[in-house]
């Protein structure tokens, strides 16, 4: 048998992980467009389907009767929850556990520039008055005055 190409074992990744053979063939870097074809050609593939059974029976945390991931929790009512519990779990595959990251993103960071004019005007007055320097603050120390005397 001829080795697996590298879109083949990122199909069989995603495949074992619990994807639809569509969904697992455009994570692989298929085109959306063929992707259900592309699936099922891969399917039906002698080594893709070898590699999928060697992977269901040896992947830690995944139930070798049903093929689904064992997660710590039996029930989730946060997403958030979920999300990290998917991303932590030792027997998915990284890019499964990459994407849930990815999703989890938003619930733990804001990103950059969502504040609007007003709070960002708010935000520089807070600053200023902890000491920050504003625009219209001197940089360097005033000047000395002495008195000069001509006599």
């Amino acid at each position: 048998m001829t080795a697996m190409t590298k879109k083949q074992q990122a199909f069989v990744t995603h495949k074992v992980a619990g994807c639809t053979n569509r969904d697992a063939a455009i994570a692989a870097g298929y085109a959306p467009g063929s992707a259900a074809q592309a699936g099922d050609r891969l399917a039906k593939h002698p080594a893709v389907r070898k590699a999928i059974a060697a992977a269901t029976k040896v992947t830690p945390g995944v139930d070798t009767k049903t093929g689904a991931p064992t997660m710590p929790r039996g029930k989730y009512t946060d997403p958030k929850s979920f999300l990290l519990d998917v991303m932590n779990l030792d027997g998915l595959p990284i890019a499964v556990r990459a994407d849930a990251a990815f999703k989890l993103m938003p619930y733990m960071h804001a990103r950059m520039g969502e504040t609007g004019k007003k709070e960002t005007t708010k935000e520089n007055a807070r600053k200023i008055a902890r000491g920050g320097r504003s625009k219209f603050a001197t940089r360097q120390a005033p000047p000395k005055l002495t008195v000069v005397r001509n006599d």
